[in-house]
């Protein structure tokens, strides 16, 4: 089954809102779980992978919305404000949307906003999911843990709210 992330744009973008301080809240197995105050205190998860790839996903207060960003220092193709597309898939659940090129810490990638609740079921219950670009790179990343990690993301955000 195929669904369409909702998307929007505009310029609160992970990267630029990177650029502001973000407060650790704690950790959750590999996550780390941060709070980005330029888009109203939203609480996202973030982790390193063993390839470079820095994933990214939580909440959008000021848009009712969360995120799912992803970058990595090979991924040169990518071009910072450039649409694309992206496919996440969970094998028998796929996800596919926009995003936006960007960078984190110097690495380009892209982040793509999303008010599809489903989405964050299927990343906290499954072990992995393949994330591929338009055009036609793909990597398969691991997602042990991040179960407990939404958990303490929404923790930090009721906090939050």
């Amino acid at each position: 089954m195929q669904k369409r992330l909702v998307l929007g744009f505009g310029i609160l973008l992970a990267g630029a809102a990177l650029a502001e301080t973000h407060t650790d809240y704690g950790a959750s197995d590999d996550w780390i779980i941060r709070i980005n105050p330029a888009n109203g205190n939203g609480c996202y998860m973030q982790k390193t992978f063993e390839n470079g790839t820095v994933v990214q996903v939580g909440a959008v207060p000021d848009r009712e919305g969360a995120f799912f960003a992803a970058y990595n220092t090979a991924w040169i193709d990518i071009v910072e404000g450039e649409a694309g597309s992206l496919l996440l898939d969970f094998e028998d659940s796929r996800f596919q949307g926009e995003v936006l090129g960007g960078s984190f810490e110097g690495a380009p990638g892209g982040y793509a906003f999303f008010n599809n609740p489903e989405f964050v079921s299927e990343f906290g219950r499954r072990r992995s999911v393949t994330i591929t670009g338009e055009r036609g790179g793909s990597e398969k990343i691991d997602l042990t843990g991040s179960s407990r990690a939404i958990g303490t993301v929404t923790a930090c955000q009721d906090e939050q709210d």
